[in-house]
């Protein structure tokens, strides 16, 4: 029976490693794969579990003793010198007897102690599932924020290599012009220093992609050199809803659902059950016991009768009931109920506070949801504008209007323009989803 317990935890423990080993094999991940493998393989959170498991132990350690319990002993010893028979007469004599005994006692009335501490080990292990889903929701966020860092720095990157490819096409275009002598030899010079500034950029901008790739690994936890590539995220930014919500509601369906408050709610039940055990000491216990026992013994220089039989016929049978009254402690137990009742108030006032910062949170989340929305629509009012002048500068350098400087401002305006956008895209995007998962925990 051992052999196939190791066996078959060897084969599960193989198992589950070969199943994190492939899923960290992965090449593409989606921002719910990257949240579902930390989940998975987050250290703190495996603590947890640990402590949840200690939980169940212990449910299972307060409901035990409502059991009876049984102990057996058996002793044997030797007697030298002088003593007295039945009949009063003291001799010289060796004596060796053995005793055996069963006995059970049985828990009765303990002032609800058992029974309070039942009730405790089962609201622990509710209070160890909250904290679990309270880390889950830390890794949610910090997933998110990476995923999203790395997105944006994918978008600059596109940014800039398309702007660079327009670049490139002027310079060809410019070329012409002079060749046919339509534009002066120092219009190209001008772009070509603004093509070897556009691969400056576009190196730094590759290098921030693999340092965003990089931070995200290491929240998973993944060997660095490991191919990584994340999926895209097709969302589209005017659908989301929850700014339509007012904050109230918002901060109100909040404090009813995360899990930090349910967690320090149960802290408090947890206290109180405290003092409910606590007050048990002040209380009568009641037990009863059953034994069982019998004896031998072998006297020196009288007859030694048979060991089973002596056994047979000295065997007793007792049961009764033992009820203790606690009376003066040096009040260690209302010392005990008093500091119990503190620790109640202690554990409110951390609700309290939890609250408090949450709220705080939320109402902060709300507002910079809705000034990013303001900064996200001016950014794209900004970009249209731009992206019509350094049409209107493209065509008038083209036709040899304008010169090189005034093409190249332009589109350096239009570039910024691009990136404004995409940071004011992706910071309102992340503080959306922030919100969210103030309001709906998971993020999706």
């Amino acid at each position: 029976m051992k052999k196939l317990f190791i066996t078959t935890f060897a084969i599960v423990a193989f198992y589950s490693l070969g199943q994190a080993q492939e899923k960290a094999k992965k090449t593409v991940w989606s921002i719910q794969d990257c949240i579902e493998y930390a989940i998975e393989n987050n250290l703190q959170i495996q603590q947890q579990q640990l402590d949840l498991q200690d939980a169940d132990i212990n449910e299972k350690d307060a409901k035990n003793t409502f059991l009876p319990d049984l102990n057996g002993s058996a002793g044997n010893q030797w007697s030298f010198g002088f003593s007295r028979d039945a009949s009063g007469v003291s001799a010289e004599r060796n004596t060796r007897g053995s005793s055996y005994s069963l006995r059970s006692n049985v828990p009765i009335y303990n002032g609800l102690q058992n029974y309070n501490r039942v009730q405790r080990a089962k609201l622990q292990k509710v209070a160890s599932q909250f904290n679990i889903e309270r880390l889950k929701d830390d890794i949610r966020i910090n997933i998110a924020n990476n995923y999203l860092q790395i997105l944006l720095q994918q978008e600059n990157l596109n940014v800039l290599n398309a702007q660079n490819k327009i670049t490139l096409e002027q310079i060809k275009r410019t070329q012409q012009l002079i060749d046919a002598g339509n534009l002066p030899e120092g219009d190209v010079l001008q772009l070509k220093a603004t093509a070897a500034e556009n691969l400056q950029n576009i190196a730094t901008s590759e290098n921030s992609v693999a340092i965003a790739k990089l931070g995200l690994k290491q929240l998973l936890q993944l060997n660095f050199d490991n191919p990584f590539e994340i999926s895209q995220i097709e969302i589209e930014l005017d659908e989301l809803s929850i700014l339509d919500k007012e904050i109230k509601q918002i901060v109100g369906t909040v404090l009813e659902n995360r899990n930090e408050i349910k967690f320090a709610e149960q802290n408090i039940k947890l206290a109180e059950k405290d003092i409910d055990i606590t007050k048990g000491a002040f209380l009568p216990t009641l037990s009863g016991f059953v034994e069982y026992g019998s004896q031998e013994v072998d006297i020196e220089g009288f007859p030694s009768r048979p060991f089973f039989n002596q056994l047979n016929d000295n065997k007793s049978f007792s049961i009764g009931a033992r009820l203790n009254m606690p009376l003066f402690n040096r009040f260690q137990t209302k010392n005990a109920v008093s500091r119990n009742k503190v620790n109640v108030l202690r554990t409110q006032n951390q609700l309290e506070q939890t609250k408090q910062r949450i709220t705080q949170n939320v109402y902060q989340a709300y507002l910079d949801a809705k000034a990013s929305n303001k900064s996200y629509e001016a950014a794209k009012v900004a970009v249209t504008a731009q992206e019509r002048a350094f049409e209107y500068a493209k065509n008038r350098f083209e036709v040899g209007i304008s010169n090189s400087l005034d093409f190249t401002q332009a589109r350096i305006a239009y570039q910024n323009s691009q990136t404004q956008l995409l940071r004011a895209k992706y910071d309102f995007l992340f503080k959306v989803k922030l919100l969210e998962l103030y309001y709906e925990s998971p993020i999706k």
